[in-house]
C-alpha cells in the first residue's frame, strides 16, 4: 500500500485532463478506451453461465450498452439493474458491472449528471460487495480522480461503508495529495494553473471534511499527524482562497480536538499570544484570516458545553476568547476578504451565543454580552453599510440574532430602536436593521415609536437603491394587521395608492401594491372604491391593480360578459376603452395587459376583447419611447402565444373563434406589411418588423390550412417592402428586416415567382453600385443587400460547376467577393493616380465594407475554403488592403487632418473639400484595420490556414504603426478594434514566436518611452492619439488569458516615466496611457494595487510647469475618480451616490492619507502666511475630500480618522482663488459627523467678525452656506442649527452692508436658505435689503457681483403676496434691470387684473413699449398683462402691433401669445382683428418649437372659437377664423413634438370628449367634428384645408452626392400615412355634403395643375436605386397622394375619374422595388 502510494503521483498529470470528462447534458456514463477495452475483454473471455441463458444475454446486453458511450439507455440500463439487483448481483458477470460503476464514479465530473443515478444502484448494493467495491477503490487512487471518487462514495451509506473500512489509506492519501498540490502551487507561476490548484485544494479539503463526519476521530491517531502538517502548509499559503483557509481551519480544530491541549493552542494562536516552543501550531502564521477562520472553526465545530467552559484567565471560549477577539477586529472592514470573515464571525458569534443563552443557565456569558453590547452593535451596522452584498447580508443575519438576544434577555429595546431609527434616511443599512426588527415581536413598538415612518417609507422608496428594502420593510409593516379596517386603509392602503397616483414610475409601489393583492384580492374593491374621483392619475392606479388581478387569476376570460357594460362582471368597459386610449403612455399600456394578460397559456379572447387588440395596435404603432415599445411587443407576444395555443386546438371543433382568429391574423400581418410604407417613421417600421417577427416565430408567416394563418400576403409587394427598410436610418430595423427575408418563407417566395430573378438582378447591380458611393448610408445598404443575395440562387450554372460540393452561400458569396474585388482594383488605380479621386468617384472604403462583412458571414462555413481559390482571394484582399491604406495615409497621419488637401494643381475637381476627403480616408483606414483584425483572428484560431504566419505578424505591425502614427481619432479608435481582435488571437495562440509577438511590440514601445529621442517621434497632442489604445489591446488580453506579468511590469514603467520622465512629452505620453487603463473595465480586477500612485502622480500633475501636462493630468483625476467612486449619477450630487466613507477609502489608498495631509498642510500653511501661490494642486484633493464622509459608527481608535482634514479644509476657504474657496465649503460639510456639525457651526459665526481678509470672509460665509443649504440630512441637529442662527443672526445681516458685493451676495444667499426654513427672522432681513435697494450709486454698478447681490436683495425684500407695497412700483423703475427682473417675477404670482395695483400698469406699459429696456423685462413684463390683463380692443391692437414690428422671436411669440389670452370670441365688431390674430396663428404653427406652443396654448384658451357662431355663421370673416384655427389644430395634432401633440389633443377632449385621449384618437375625432360640424356650413373650405394638408409640398432631400447625410430623422409625420387619414374624411364629406359644380370645377383645375406640376421621373431606371432613390421616392410619394385625392374626389366630377385612372395606370407600371406592399393595397383598394 505505500508502495502504491509513494508511486501514483509519479503518473503523468496529463491522466486528469483525459480520464475527468467533461460536464455533459447527455446522462452517459464516460470511460477511457483503455477501460473499456479491458471490461470488453473480460466480458467476452467470461465462461457462460449454465443457469438461464435469457437472463445470462440480458445481463451482458446491459453491460454492453453501458460501455457504448453513443448510447442513450444508459439511465434506463442503471435503474432496470437497481429494480432487479438480487437477481443481477448473482451473475458471476457482476464485478464487471461494479467495475463499469466504479469507474463512471472515478472518471466522470463531479457535477456529471449521471453519478446520481450510479450513486441510486449503489445504495442498494449489500455489503458482501464491500469488498470488491473496495479492491476497485483502491486500484483507482489517483490525483484529484480519486478525489471525486471518494465524494461520490460519500453520498451513500454503502459507499460510507467502504471508506471508513479503508479510512488509514483513505486518510494518507489525502494527506499525500495535499502535499503534492502544496508543491505545486509553490513551483508554479502562471496564474491560471495556481487558480486551477487552489480549486483541486477547495475540493479535496470539502471531501474530508465530509470524511471526518463518518468517523470517530480517535481512529486516526496515526494518520492525524501527517494531516495536521499538510493542513498547517496549505494555511500558510500566500493567495489562498478564503473557502479553502476556511475548510482547512476546521480540519484543524476537528484534528487538534482530539489531542491534549489542542484547544489551548488554537486559543494562543486566536488571542496572538506567544505560541509555546513545542506547540503543534508553532508553524502556523499569525495572520488576521487565520485567526479570524479559526474562531469560525471553533464555533462551528465545538459543542455548547466546550464553548462554555472556562479557559482560566480567558473566561469562557464563547464570550472570553472569541468575543474580545471580534471586537478588537474594528478594522476586518478594511478589505474584502477580511470583512466578509469578520461578518461571518459575528454571524456565527451571535448564533452560538443565542442558543447558549436559550439553553443554558450562561450567566457569566450573559455579563460579557452585556458588557459589549454596543460595540457589537456598531460591528454590526459598519457591516451593513459594507460596499460587498455578502458582507451586508450576513451582516443582517448577525443583527438578527442580536436582535433576539435582546428580547431573550428582555433587555431595554428602546436602545436598539431609537439607534436604528435615527440613522439617516438614505442608508441601506437601515432600512435591512429595520426589515430584521420587523419580524420580531418589537414590530408594534417600532410603529408606536416612530408615527411617521409609513410617510418616510413611501418617501424613501422613490430612490431606485434603496426601493428593494424600503418595499421589504413597508410590506412587512403592512401586513401585520391582517383585519382592513378603516383604520387600516387610512394608514397602510391609501398613502401607498397616493404613492403610486404621485410617482407613477414607482416600481417598488405598485410592486407592494401586487403583494398586497396577493394575500388579499377583495382588496381591489377598496381600491376602486378610493379610485372613484374624477382624477385620470386615480385611474392608472386602478388599472394598474386590475392588471395585478388579471395576472394573479383573479379576471377570467369566460366569453363575453353577460352585463353588457360590464367586463368580466367586474369592470366598467367604458373605464376600460378610456383607459386604452388614455394620452398617458404607462396607462394605455397596463390597460392593453388588462385585457393580454392572464395566467393561462391557452386562454381564449372574446370578439369584444379582440377588438380592443386591434385598436390599441392601430393606435400605438408610432411611439418614440423606448421602453413603450419594449413593452408592446412583450405584450403582443404574449397576446399571439395565447392567440396559437388556445386556436390552433380548436380547428375543426370551434369554427367561430377560429374564423375570428383567422381574420385577426390575416389583418395583422397586412397592417404590419402596409406600415413599412415609404415616409413610415422609425417607431412604426420598428414594431411592424418586430410584430412580423413574433408572428413568424408563433403562428407562421407562411399560409397554412391547418393553422391560424391563411392569409396570401406574401409576395414580391411584401419582398419590396422589407428590402426598402435596407435605407432605413436605424440598424436595428434594417437587422429585423434580414432576418425576416432570411427566413424560409421570403426566400421560397422571391424563388418561385416568376419575376423573382428579374428582381434579384435588379438587387445585384443596384447593391454593386450602392457599395462604390460616397455616402456612408448607402454602402451599409449594400451590405445587407449582399448578407440577403447570399441566400438567392443569382448566378448562371457555369460559373460554379467545378464547385459543386461548396453550399449555396459559400458559392454567392465567392461570385460576390471576387466581382467586388475587380471593382476595388479599379477604384485604387484611379486613387493612386489621383488623392483626390478619394473623395468623387472611387472611396474604396464602401467595397472593403463589402468584402469584410462577406468574408465574416463566411467564417461560420470555413470548412468548406479549404481551397486555393480561396487562399488567392485572401491575398489578393490583403494585398490591396496594403495599397489602400497607404493611399489613404496621407491624410490620417497629417498633423492637422481636418485641413490637409493635395496640390491645388492635382485636384480632380473644384468641388473637392478636405473635409470630404478625410472622411473617406478615414473610413478606408478603419475598413482597413477591421479586415485585417478579423482575418488574422480567424486564421490564427482555424484549424487550417490560408495565410502564413509572416503575413499574420505583418499584418499586427501594419496595425500597430497606423496606431502610432494615425492622427485622427475615428480612424485610430477603429484601427483599435481590429487590433485588438489580433491581439486576443495572438495571446491565445501555442506558437512562442506568435505568442510573444505582443510583448515584444510593447516593450520596444516603453523603451521608445523612456529614451526620449523616440518619444519625440510620437503623437504628443490629440491625447497621444493611438498610443494609448495599443497598451490597451495588448494588456486587456493578456490579464484575462496571461499570468498579468506584462501589465505589472508595464504599469510599473509607465508610473515611473509618469513620475520621472526624462522629457514633458515623455511625461505626457505616460498619463495618457495611465489614463486609459484605468478606464479599461477588463483590467478591473488588477488595476486596484495602484490607483493610489496613479492619484498621487495626477494631484501632483496639477503644479507642472506646462499646460499640456497639466491638462494629462486633470484628465487622469478624472479617469480615476470614475474607477474609485464610479460612474456620476448626477452632476454636481456626489454626496449620496458617488460617495465612500473615510475608513473604506483610506483602507484600499492607505498611502494617500499622509499623502493628502501633508499636501494640504503645505497648502494652507502658505495660504496663511499670505502666499500668492494659487496652488492648483488644492483643486483635485477638494474634489476628492468632498467625496468622502464619516462611517455611521466612527471608532476612536481607527487610523484613518476624517478628523485631522476639517481644520485644513476649512483653512482653505481663505484662499485668493475663488474657486478653492468654492471647493472648500462643499468639500467640508461632508466630512463632518452630526456632532461636529454642531460643534463647527457656531464656531464659524463666530470667525466672522474677525476675518480681515475679504477671501477668508468670503471663504466663512460659502462654509455656512453649504451648512445651511445641507441642513435637511441633519434632522437631529436642526433645532440647535436654528438656535444658533437665530442668536447670531445680526452678524449676517451686518454683513449685507459690506463694501465687498461678492459678500454681500453670499450673506444674502444664506439668508434666504434660513428664511426659507425659519420666518421669524424674514422680517428684520427683509427691511434690511430694501434700505440697501434704496441706496443706488451709480459708481457701484459696474462692479463685480453688485447686480447679483442687488437681484437677491430683491428677492428677499419683496412681500411676497402684498403686491400693493409700495416697493412693487419703486423698484420695478430701479436702474438695474435684474432688479426689475426680480420683481417682474414675483408678480407672476398674481391671479387675476384686480390683484395688480393700478399704479403698476402704466410702468408695464412703459417697459413694454421702451425698446431701450433689457428684452427680458419686456417679455416678463408682456407675458403679465397677457395672463392677467382682460379683452380691451386697443390693447388686442397692440400685440398685433408688437408682433409685426419687433424683430426678437420669442418677444414676438410672447405677444401673440398674449393676444390669444386676452381675446374675446364674443367681441363680433374686431372680426379683423381676429382674423389679423388667426393668420399670424397659421404663420407660426410652421415656425419653431416656442411659437407652435404658443399656438396650441392660445387654442387651448380660446376652444369655443373653434365651434360655429350662429350669429356669424354666414360671415366670410368667421368661415376664415374658424378654418385658420382648425389648420393649426390639426397640424399641432401632427407635430414632431409629443408635448404639442399632447397638447392640441386635449383641445379636442375639451370641446368633444370631456377626457384627454391619446393623439392617434384625437386626431380621428377632430376630423369627425370637423367634417360633420363644420363642413356643413363651410363645405368648400374644409375641403380645400385638408385638401392643402395631403398636398402639403415636401422638403426636397438632400443632394445623394452629399457626403454627410443625416439620414431619416426619427419624426412623428408620416406625409403618406397622414394622407390616407385625411383622404378617407375628405370622401367622407363629399359623401355627406353636396359639393357645387363650380367648386367641383375647382377641385378637378387644381388636381390637374398637380399632377403637371409633378413632372415626368423614369422610375424604370436600373441605377435609380444607387443614384435618385429619395428623390424617387419622394416623387412616388407625391404621385400617392394625388392618387388619393383624386379617388376622394372622383364622384364630384369626370376630369377627376379620368386623372384617378390615369395615375393608377402610372402606379401600375412601377418597378417592381418600388411596388411595395403598401403602395399595392393603397393603388388597388382605392381604384375606382
Amino acid at each position: 500500500m505505500t508502495t502504491k502510494l509513494s508511486t501514483c503521483f509519479s503518473v503523468q498529470k496529463v491522466m486528469e485532463n483525459v480520464n475527468i470528462s467533461a460536464l455533459k447534458k447527455e446522462p452517459v456514463i464516460c470511460l477511457p478506451a483503455h477501460v473499456v477495452e479491458n471490461v470488453s475483454g473480460k466480458l467476452n473471455g467470461s465462461p457462460t453461465s449454465n443457469g438461464n441463458k435469457c437472463e445470462a444475454d440480458d445481463f451482458i446486453n446491459c453491460i454492453n450498452e453501458l460501455l457504448n458511450p453513443l448510447s442513450r439507455k444508459h439511465l434506463d440500463i442503471l435503474k432496470k439493474i437497481t429494480q432487479n439487483l438480487m437477481k443481477y448481483a448473482s451473475s458471476d458477470l457482476w464485478p464487471l458491472l461494479l467495475e463499469i460503476v466504479v469507474g463512471g464514479l472515478y472518471y466522470c465530473h463531479s457535477n456529471h449528471n449521471i453519478k446520481s443515478s450510479i450513486n441510486g444502484l449503489i445504495r442498494k448494493l449489500p455489503d458482501a460487495d464491500l469488498g470488491t467495491v473496495s479492491s476497485l477503490m483502491l486500484e483507482k487512487m489517483f490525483e484529484m480522480n480519486g478525489v471525486e471518487l471518494v465524494a461520490a462514495l460519500l453520498q451513500s451509506d454503502f459507499g460510507s461503508k467502504v471508506i471508513v473500512q479503508n479510512i488509514t489509506f483513505v486518510l494518507s492519501f489525502f494527506a499525500t495529495l495535499l502535499n503534492h498540490l502544496y508543491t505545486e502551487v509553490h513551483c508554479s507561476k502562471l496564474t491560471t494553473e495556481i487558480a486551477k490548484l487552489h480549486a483541486n485544494i477547495h475540493s479535496l479539503s470539502r471531501t474530508l471534511l465530509s470524511v471526518f463526519k463518518q468517523i470517530e476521530m480517535t481512529s486516526i491517531e496515526e494518520q492525524s499527524h501527517q494531516l495536521l502538517n499538510s493542513i498547517i502548509s496549505v494555511l500558510n499559503l500566500k493567495g489562498i482562497p478564503l473557502e479553502v483557509q476556511g475548510n482547512c481551519s476546521k480540519i484543524l480544530v476537528l484534528l487538534l480536538r482530539q489531542q491534549e491541549n489542542g484547544i489551548k493552542c488554537i486559543i494562543e494562536k486566536i488571542t496572538a499570544e506567544e505560541d509555546h516552543i513545542h506547540s503543534v501550531l508553532v508553524s502556523l502564521e499569525n495572520t488576521v484570516s487565520i485567526r479570524l477562520n479559526l474562531s469560525i472553526a471553533l464555533l462551528t465545530s465545538l459543542e455548547m458545553r466546550e464553548l462554555l467552559g472556562e479557559q482560566q484567565l480567558n473566561g469562557t471560549i464563547l464570550g472570553g476568547v472569541i468575543l474580545p477577539f471580534l471586537l478588537n477586529s474594528s478594522d476586518g472592514f478594511n478589505e474584502t476578504g477580511l470583512a466578509l470573515l469578520t461578518a461571518r464571525l459575528m454571524e456565527q458569534w451571535q448564533r452560538k451565543c443565542y442558543e447558549c443563552l436559550a439553553t443554558h443557565q450562561a450567566t457569566s456569558l450573559q455579563v460579557e454580552w452585556n458588557r459589549a453590547r454596543d460595540r457589537l452593535l456598531e460591528l454590526i451596522l459598519n457591516g451593513l453599510e459594507h460596499q460587498v452584498d455578502v458582507v451586508r447580508h450576513t451582516s443582517k443575519e448577525a443583527f438578527h440574532y442580536n436582535v433576539k438576544i435582546y428580547l431573550l434577555l428582555q433587555s431595554d429595546v428602546s436602545r436598539i430602536l431609537s439607534t436604528i431609527l435615527g440613522m439617516s434616511r438614505f442608508k441601506k443599512s437601515k432600512y435591512m436593521a429595520l426589515a430584521c426588527l420587523a419580524k420580531t415581536e418589537l414590530i408594534s413598538f417600532l410603529i408606536s415609536a416612530e408615527h411617521n415612518l409609513v410617510e418616510e417609507l413611501l418617501h424613501v422608496a422613490t430612490d431606485v437603491d434603496l426601493s428593494s428594502q424600503v418595499r421589504e420593510v413597508f410590506n412587512l409593516l403592512m401586513s401585520k394587521n391582517t383585519e382592513h379596517t378603516d383604520e387600516w386603509m387610512r394608514r397602510w392602503l391609501y398613502p401607498l395608492l397616493s404613492a403610486i397616483e404621485k410617482h407613477p414610475n414607482g416600481q417598488s409601489f405598485e410592486s407592494s401594491l401586487v403583494d398586497l393583492l396577493k394575500q388579499y384580492p377583495k382588496t381591489i374593491y377598496n381600491v376602486e372604491i378610493w379610485c372613484q374621483v374624477d382624477r385620470s392619475s386615480r385611474l392608472a392606479v386602478y388599472i394598474t391593480a386590475l392588471l395585478a388581478c388579471r395576472k394573479l387569476g383573479f379576471l377570467s376570460t369566460n366569453g363575453d360578459a353577460p352585463d353588457e357594460n360590464l367586463w368580466n362582471s367586474l369592470v366598467n368597459m367604458d373605464v376600460l376603452e378610456q383607459a386604452l386610449e388614455h394620452k398617458d403612455e404607462k396607462l394605455r399600456l397596463n390597460a392593453f395587459g388588462v385585457i393580454v394578460e392572464g395566467p393561462k397559456t391557452s386562454q381564449l379572447y372574446s370578439q369584444l376583447e379582440m377588438k380592443w387588440v386591434r385598436q390599441f395596435i392601430s393606435r400605438n404603432m408610432v411611439n418614440h419611447n423606448a421602453a413603450f415599445r419594449q413593452q408592446f411587443c412583450s405584450y403582443v407576444k404574449k397576446f399571439l402565444f395565447k392567440l396559437r395555443n388556445g386556436g390552433v386546438p380548436l380547428i375543426g371543433r370551434n369554427d367561430t373563434i377560429v374564423t375570428y382568429y383567422r381574420n385577426f391574423v390575416s389583418w395583422f400581418i397586412n397592417k404590419c406589411l402596409k406600415d413599412l410604407g415609404p415616409g413610415s417613421s422609425f417607431a412604426r417600421r420598428f414594431l411592424s418588423l418586430q410584430f412580423l417577427k413574433l408572428i413568424q416565430e408563433t403562428i407562421g408567416l407562411e399560409s397554412n390550412s391547418k393553422g391560424l394563418n391563411i392569409s396570401s400576403s406574401l409576395g414580391l409587394p411584401a419582398i419590396s417592402s422589407l428590402v426598402d427598410c435596407f435605407f432605413d436610418s436605424y440598424d436595428v430595423n434594417k437587422e429585423l428586416a434580414l432576418e425576416l427575408l432570411q427566413s424560409p418563407a421570403m426566400i421560397t417566395v422571391i424563388t418561385q415567382d416568376p419575376k423573382g430573378y428579374e428582381l434579384i438582378s435588379f438587387y445585384w447591380t443596384s447593391s454593386s453600385a450602392l457599395s462604390q458611393s460616397l455616402r456612408s448610408a448607402d454602402t451599409v445598404a449594400a451590405n445587407f443587400f449582399f448578407r440577403w443575395l447570399i441566400h438567392l440562387k443569382f448566378y448562371r450554372e457555369e460559373e460554379v460547376r467545378s464547385r459543386s460540393e461548396w453550399s449555396l452561400k459559400t458559392r454567392n458569396t465567392f461570385i460576390l467577393v471576387n466581382e467586388l474585388i475587380e471593382i476595388l482594383k479599379d477604384q485604387l488605380d484611379a486613387a493612386q493616380k489621383n488623392l483626390g479621386r478619394l473623395a468623387i468617384d472611387a472611396p474604396i472604403y464602401g467595397v472593403l465594407s463589402s468584402v469584410r462583412l462577406l468574408l465574416s458571414d463566411q467564417q461560420s462555413r470555413s470548412e468548406e475554403m479549404k481551397n486555393e481559390s480561396w487562399a488567392s482571394i485572401l491575398s489578393s484582399v490583403i494585398e490591396m488592403c496594403f495599397v489602400a491604406s497607404a493611399i489613404a495615409s496621407p491624410v490620417v497621419t497629417c498633423d492637422s487632418p481636418e485641413g490637409f488637401l493635395p496640390d491645388s494643381s492635382d485636384l480632380p475637381s473644384p468641388n473637392l473639400n478636405a473635409q470630404t476627403l478625410l472622411v473617406s480616408a478615414w473610413r478606408t483606414v478603419k475598413e482597413v484595420a477591421l479586415l485585417f483584425g478579423q482575418v488574422s483572428a480567424w486564421m490564427l484560431e482555424s484549424d487550417f490556414r490560408l495565410i502564413e504566419d509572416d503575413v499574420i505578424l505583418k499584418l499586427g505591425l501594419h496595425l500597430k504603426l497606423l496606431l502610432l502614427e494615425t492622427k485622427h481619432r475615428g480612424a485610430f479608435e477603429q484601427v483599435y478594434c481590429g487590433f485588438s481582435q489580433l491581439c486576443y488571437a495572438l495571446w491565445r495562440s501555442s506558437k512562442p514566436e506568435i505568442h510573444n509577438c505582443p510583448t515584444s511590440w510593447l516593450l520596444d514601445i516603453v523603451h521608445d518611452l523612456k529614451d526620449n529621442e523616440s518619444a519625440v517621434k510620437l503623437c504628443a497632442t490629440r491625447r497621444s492619439a493611438g498610443l494609448p489604445f495599443i497598451f490597451q489591446a495588448i494588456l486587456s488580453p493578456e490579464v484575462e488569458m496571461g499570468s498579468g506579468e506584462l501589465f505589472k511590469n508595464t504599469i510599473e514603467s509607465l508610473l515611473e516615466i509618469a513620475s520621472n520622465g526624462v522629457s514633458n512629452e515623455c511625461r505626457i505620453h505616460a498619463l495618457n496611457i495611465l489614463r486609459n487603463l484605468y478606464r479599461e473595465s477588463r483590467l478591473n480586477q488588477v488595476i486596484g494595487p495602484y490607483v493610489a500612485r496613479g492619484l498621487i502622480l495626477s494631484v501632483t500633475g496639477f503644479e507642472a510647469p506646462d499646460w499640456p501636462e497639466r491638462n494629462s493630468s486633470t484628465l487622469l483625476f478624472s479617469a480615476l475618480m470614475t474607477r474609485i467612486f464610479g460612474v456620476p449619477k448626477s452632476k454636481n450630487d456626489f454626496q449620496k451616490k458617488n460617495s465612500l466613507t473615510g475608513r473604506v477609502f483610506f483602507q484600499l489608498y492607505p498611502s494617500l492619507y499622509p499623502f493628502l495631509l501633508d499636501r494640504l498642510r503645505i497648502c494652507v500653511s502658505d495660504i496663511e502666511n499670505g502666499g500668492i501661490h494659487l496652488h492648483p494642486s488644492l483643486f483635485p484633493m477638494l474634489v476628492l475630500l468632498g467625496r468622502l464622509h464619516p462611517p455611521v459608527c466612527e471608532f476612536s481608535d481607527s487610523a484613518f480618522q476624517l478628523e485631522p482634514f476639517i481644520p485644513l479644509v476649512r483653512a482653505c476657504g481663505a484662499s485668493p482663488v475663488l474657486k478653492t474657496r468654492q471647493l472648500a465649503a462643499q468639500a467640508l460639510t461632508p466630512l463632518l459627523t452630526s456632532t461636529a456639525y454642531c460643534r463647527l457651526l457656531p464656531e464659524l459665526l463666530d470667525s466672522l467678525q474677525n476675518c480681515a481678509l475679504h477671501n477668508k470672509l468670503h471663504g466663512t460665509l460659502l462654509q455656512i452656506h453649504y451648512f445651511v443649504k445641507d441642513l435637511p440630512q441633519w434632522t437631529e441637529a436642526r433645532d440647535m442649527v436654528f438656535g444658533t442662527l437665530n442668536d447670531k443672526i445680526e452678524k449676517l445681516v451686518s454683513l449685507l452692508c459690506s463694501c465687498c458685493y461678492l459678500i454681500r451676495y453670499e450673506a444674502v444667499e444664506i439668508l434666504r436658505l434660513v428664511i426659507d426654513s425659519e420666518t421669524s427672522i424674514k422680517d428684520v432681513v427683509a427691511d434690511t435689503c430694501l434700505r440697501e435697494l434704496h441706496c443706488r450709486n451709480q459708481i457701484f454698478q459696474n462692479k463685480p457681483f453688485y447686480p447679483l447681490a442687488y437681484q437677491k436683495f430683491a428677492g428677499i425684500g419683496i412681500p411676497s403676496n402684498v403686491f400693493s407695497h409700495p416697493a412693487y412700483a419703486e423698484l420695478l423703475k430701479h436702474p438695474l434691470s435684474e432688479v426689475r427682473l426680480e420683481v417682474l417675477q414675483r408678480l407672476e404670482f398674481l391671479d387675476t387684473a384686480t390683484a395688480l395695483p393700478a399704479c403698476l400698469w402704466p410702468t408695464l406699459h412703459y417697459m413694454i413699449a421702451n425698446k431701450e429696456e433689457a428684452i427680458e423685462c419686456r417679455i416678463k413684463a408682456l407675458a403679465l398683462i397677457g395672463r392677467i390683463g382682460e379683452y380691451n380692443k386697443k390693447q388686442f391692437e397692440r400685440m398685433l402691433q408688437l408682433y409685426r414690428e419687433t424683430t426678437d422671436d420669442t418677444f414676438r411669440c410672447t405677444a401673440l401669445g398674449a393676444a390669444g389670452r386676452i381675446i374675446c370670441p364674443s367681441h363680433s365688431d374686431d372680426l379683423d382683428l381676429m382674423m389679423e390674430w388667426s393668420e399670424y396663428l397659421v404663420e407660426s404653427v410652421s415656425s419653431t418649437f416656442p411659437f407652435r406652443q404658443m399656438v396650441v396654448e392660445s387654442i387651448a384658451r380660446c376652444v369655443e372659437l373653434l365651434k360655429i357662431n350662429g350669429s356669424l355663421a354666414a360671415s366670410t370673416e368667421h368661415g376664415s377664423i374658424l378654418l385658420n384655427l382648425w389648420a393649426c389644430l390639426l397640424r399641432c395634432l401632427i407635430d414632431d413634438e409629443e408635448h404639442i401633440r399632447t397638447a392640441a389633443a386635449a383641445v379636442v377632449g375639451d370641446f368633444d370628449t370631456g377626457y384627454w385621449s391619446q393623439p392617434s384618437v384625437a386626431i380621428v375625432k377632430a376630423l369627425e367634428y370637423l367634417i360633420d360640424k363644420i363642413g356643413s356650413t363651410y363645405t368648400m373650405r374644409v375641403l380645400l384645408l385638408l385638401f392643402d394638408m395631403v398636398l402639403e409640398e415636401e422638403e426636397q432631400p438632400e443632394d445623394e452626392s452629399q457626403t454627410f447625410e443625416t439620414g431619416d430623422s426619427d419624426v412623428f409625420r408620416e406625409p403618406l400615412a397622414h394622407s390616407v387619414l385625411f383622404c378617407q374624411f375628405i370622401k367622407h364629406c363629399t359623401r355627406q355634403h353636396v359639393v357645387s359644380p363650380s367648386d367641383s370645377d375647382i377641385l378637378a383645375e387644381r388636381l390637374e395643375n398637380c399632377w403637371k406640376s409633378l413632372g415626368s421621373f423614369d422610375t424604370t431606371a436600373v441605377d435609380l436605386l444607387s443614384s435618385n432613390r429619395r428623390p424617387a421616392t419622394v416623387h412616388i410619394m407625391n404621385v400617392i397622394k394625388l392618387f388619393l385625392m383624386t379617388n376622394s374626389f372622383h364622384s364630384t366630377h369626370g376630369n377627376i375619374a379620368s386623372l384617378h385612372q390615369c395615375i393608377h395606370n402610372w402606379l401600375s407600371q412601377l418597378n417592381p422595388h418600388w411596388f411595395t406592399y403598401s403602395i399595392q393595397q393603397l393603388v388597388f383598394r382605392n381604384s375606382v
